[in-house]
């Protein structure tokens, strides 16, 4: 911690810096109490360590949820600064003693109330979650933001990103976004247009900038005017039809069904695994809950045939219950249908023509999805589907800054 009060209620916050002569007068001043669980503190300084306060006897303190690296300490010290600098009304290390919280910085922009939360080390979903409830049910916005160490870069596009990590995923499935920031560069970063493959590789672009050359009202990420991701994706899904029977376990559902209904990994129609924007709410590749589309609904029927809403749904929850179909938790998303993904891609294989909406709920068969004899054929057929259907995908995963 870097604040503390003293026994008369006095705040201090520690400079990021102390001399030998100023931290022996801050010890001989008197003694220093957490302001959350009012327990003794004692300073912690040194040639390496960065000033702070820690409590004495290993006190576990209900506020505090884990311990803080240097990298921690200078993070949220340099996010405090960035945003006092811009007048907003801040405190470091504000105490909620309603939801007995201590937020790491606590800003008031715009009327509205916001904790920041600067997050280096991974701690329980759940305790993510109650935090971040607890802070809305007081009417405050919760803002976490990453630490950037922490992000896995593969190549320019392609992000791995854990369970934990997608928690911090916010905006809208619009227009979905990940903040990050390195008290190192001093530079806040955001991951946007977060497209995954599967449950933790992640496509997305990442842009970065000084702390000081950008003002918290300009927080919210641009809107993407493209979808740059589609030859990478197409790779990707190539790779994935060569090779997932290597690493896919056995008796696996999703596999056992593709052996019954007469197909491979590699022999796919080209319709699995079309990226459509809100696909982040489920975890689950989308080569997988759009096969099982196919398999239960619409590869049983022949054109002029009916599929109806009502059957979707059922086989799709089905394979939710069943543990086949699996969500993301995403708290700081705003609420989006589960099915969202799905009606997304109801719509783009509508505008493909391949199934046209008779009345509501209900859709006419109009041409069906190939099944390639071999692999070579299977790649003869994705990439005239692709040439065919390119701009339609691109223009349909386009994000923008809407709820």
């Amino acid at each position: 911690m870097l604040t503390a009060k003293k026994k008369d209620g006095t705040w201090i916050t520690l400079p990021e810096k102390l001399s030998t002569t100023l931290l022996m007068r801050l010890k001989e001043s008197g003694k220093y109490y957490c302001p959350c669980c009012k327990m003794e503190m004692s300073i912690k300084a040194g040639s390496v360590r960065i000033p702070h306060f820690a409590h004495k006897n290993n006190h576990s303190c209900r506020a505090s949820s884990e311990p803080e690296s240097a990298y921690h300490l200078a993070g949220k010290r340099k996010l405090f600064h960035w945003f006092s600098s811009h007048d907003y009304h801040v405190e470091l290390e504000a105490y909620l003693p309603e939801i007995e919280k201590r937020a790491d910085i606590l800003a008031t922009i715009g009327g509205n109330r916001y904790a920041i939360e600067f997050q280096c080390s991974t701690i329980p979903e759940n305790e993510f979650i109650e935090r971040t409830k607890a802070y809305r049910s007081i009417g405050i916005k919760p803002l976490w933001i990453l630490a950037a160490k922490r992000l896995k870069r593969k190549n320019k596009h392609e992000f791995h990103i854990s369970d934990f990590e997608w928690l911090f995923a916010t905006g809208s499935c619009q227009h979905p976004f990940l903040w990050m920031f390195c008290p190192e560069s001093n530079q806040l970063s955001v991951l946007k247009n977060l497209t995954p493959f599967s449950p933790r590789t992640v496509f997305a672009e990442l842009t970065t900038a000084p702390l000081e050359l950008l003002p918290p009202h300009k927080l919210l990420p641009q809107e993407c005017s493209s979808f740059p991701f589609l030859p990478a994706w197409r790779q990707k899904r190539k790779n994935w039809c060569l090779h997932v029977v290597k690493t896919a376990r056995r008796g696996d559902p999703f596999f056992k069904r593709l052996y019954l209904e007469r197909m491979a990994a590699a022999t796919i129609p080209a319709e699995f695994g079309i990226p459509v924007k809100g696909m982040l709410l489920i975890k689950t590749p989308a080569m997988e809950w759009q096969g099982w589309f196919y398999m239960d609904v619409f590869g049983k029927q022949k054109p002029g045939e009916m599929i109806y809403m009502t059957d979707v749904l059922r086989h799709f929850w089905k394979h939710v219950k069943n543990g086949e179909i699996k969500f993301r938790m995403l708290p700081m998303l705003h609420e989006k249908s589960a099915e969202y993904p799905l009606m997304q891609y109801l719509q783009l294989l509508e505008k493909m023509g391949y199934i046209a909406q008779v009345t509501e709920g209900a859709f006419t068969v109009e041409k069906r999805m190939s099944v390639p004899s071999n692999g070579e054929e299977g790649q003869k057929m994705e990439r005239k589907f692709y040439h065919e259907h390119k701009l339609l995908i691109e223009q349909g995963n386009i994000q923008y800054n809407q709820g």
